[in-house]
């Protein structure tokens, strides 16, 4: 779905089913092309912006053996480098980052499950700074920590300050966005100290792997009110799953709603939040 940066609707393409099982992430590269990762037929594409499709990896609706680090097994995010290597988090059944070259052909993988440095437990996803030699950033989810590499995949060091980190970008002014399951958004500097975080700031970590603490995340579904702890309001979360920074400083988060309920709440939502 395409939304001007005035959440309104402008178009959209794909089909579940056909085009899509489980669309999970996405992101845009330099040239407006479009990256996506696919959960359920365990692929990653390239489109153009008009929804073309350019490139597949991986076969559709067949898996990788789950932590063979062989792509793939369901994997989380997909995004491309300033060289054109392209870089995917196989993260939910893998543990393992994948580098291809442009056109598609696996250069190198690393990663592994464990707390280790360099091993994973449940990449969300991957992020590339094309701006500081294309430093790789990845969310390590359920070790509450966010590692971050060289473009070889060598690992250089680990911010420890995040809870289930989600997804993480760079903004204009040089500070990192973290979407945290948890129920919170954290800035954090080039360094990874914290400048500011909202949202449920007060939040124990609920590290468990059906994340079974989220049923009291934030509801703004009136059917809800009453069994969640929060009430509704702008700032709070609802378990952030993604985010994105563009090029005025702004900042939007997107939200996940918890299929484990058994119930469709029906109140999650994409935040904007500008800069004052």
């Amino acid at each position: 779905m395409i939304f001007d940066k005035s959440g309104n609707y402008t178009g959209g393409w794909g089909k579940i089913g056909f085009d899509f099982i489980v669309p999970h992430g996405v992101s845009i590269g330099p040239d407006g092309s479009v990256y996506t990762s696919d959960t359920g037929d365990h692929t990653v594409r390239k489109w153009t912006k008009g929804g073309q499709l350019l490139m597949t990896l991986g076969r559709p609706l067949i898996n990788a053996p789950e932590q063979s680090g062989i792509p793939f097994n369901r994997p989380t995010h997909f995004t491309v480098s300033s060289s054109g290597d392209l870089y995917a988090s196989d993260g939910y059944g893998n543990s393992h980052i994948h580098c291809f070259d442009s056109n598609g052909n696996l250069k190198f993988s690393w990663g592994g499950h464990g707390s280790g440095p360099g091993e994973f437990d449940t990449i969300h996803s991957v992020y590339v700074d094309i701006e500081d030699n294309d430093k790789i950033y990845a969310t390590d989810r359920y070790n509450n920590r966010i590692q971050y590499f060289s473009k070889k995949g060598e690992f250089l060091g680990e911010w420890t300050n995040v809870n289930l980190p989600n997804d993480v970008r760079k903004g204009p002014d040089g500070n990192f966005y973290v979407a945290e399951l948890d129920h919170r958004v954290s800035i954090l500097d080039s360094s990874g100290n914290l400048l500011a975080r909202w949202g449920d700031v007060d939040a124990n970590v609920d590290d468990s792997e059906t994340g079974s603490g989220l049923s009291n995340s934030p509801s703004r579904n009136p059917m809800i009110v009453g069994k969640v702890k929060h009430e509704p309001g702008a700032g709070l979360f609802g378990a952030p799953h993604g985010i994105a920074v563009d090029s005025e400083g702004s900042f939007y988060v997107s939200e996940v709603s918890e299929t484990f309920l058994g119930i469709d709440r029906g109140d999650r939502c994409v935040q904007k939040f500008v800069r004052v």
